[in-house]
Formats: structure tokens, sequence, C-alpha cells
């Protein structure tokens, strides 16, 4: 069935009117609803800007791969991987602060020590304990 583009931002709706689906434009990857149920603006963890609409794993791509464009050329194997996981850690900090520093280590396959040290980094407080 046919779709029409809305805001060429990787929104669209099926010409059936049947409700909205959401594509991200690196991946490919498609969320739809049922019809009935009522639709967020943006799926969970999703984020639309000037460059398109992003599912939540190309948005943490996109985020290490920009840490490591601003390498030095000579940076090593090491080095890229420690800009990556440090990137991860400040984007996830950056996503949603309030989470917990252990709920972000375990996304980022990290330390506790090491979020915090970033929340310190970005100047951000640490979260607060319910």
């Amino acid at each position: 069935m046919p779709s029409q583009s809305l805001l060429d931002t990787g929104v669209s709706r099926p010409a059936s009117g049947s409700g909205r689906h959401w594509t991200c434009d690196r991946c490919e990857v498609t969320v739809r609803w049922m019809p009935g149920v009522e639709e967020p603006e943006l799926p969970a963890g999703w984020d639309r800007s000037g460059e398109g609409t992003f599912c939540l794993v190309c948005r943490r791509a996109i985020a290490a791969e920009a840490a490591i464009d601003r390498a030095p050329a000579k940076t090593t194997a090491e080095q890229r991987a420690k800009l990556r996981a440090t990137a991860l850690i400040e984007f996830e900090i950056q996503r949603v602060p309030e989470r917990g520093n252990g709920e972000i280590a375990r996304t980022c396959r990290s330390s506790i020590p090491a979020v915090a040290k970033a929340r310190r980094r970005l100047g951000l407080p640490d979260p607060v304990r319910g």
C-alpha cells in the first residue's frame, strides 16, 4: 500500500489511514501501532532532528561515531574504544539525566564510577535516589 510522506522526516501515514508508523532514517527499522491504540509523538527513545528521525540504537551509534570522528588520525584502536565508551555514557546521561548511575552503567556495559565521572565532566548533578 503506498504511503504519503509527512514533513520528510521519516514519519509517514499509510494511504489507508490505518495508523502512523515511524521508520528510522539510518537503519530503516519501522515501528507501528495497532489501530485504536493511542500513539505517541515518537516511539520511546526515538528523536527527530534536521538530520532525520532515528531510533535509539542508531542515536547511540551516531554519538559514538561522532566522538571517533573528532579523534586525531593517529588515535589507536584502544583509544578509539575508550572514546566510544565515553561517548555512549555521556549520551545516556544527557538523554535521561535522572536515571541512576547503575542503570546507565548497565546500559553502557560500563562501571558506576565511569558514569559518575562523566556526570561530573558534564557538570550534571548525581540523580536523586528515591
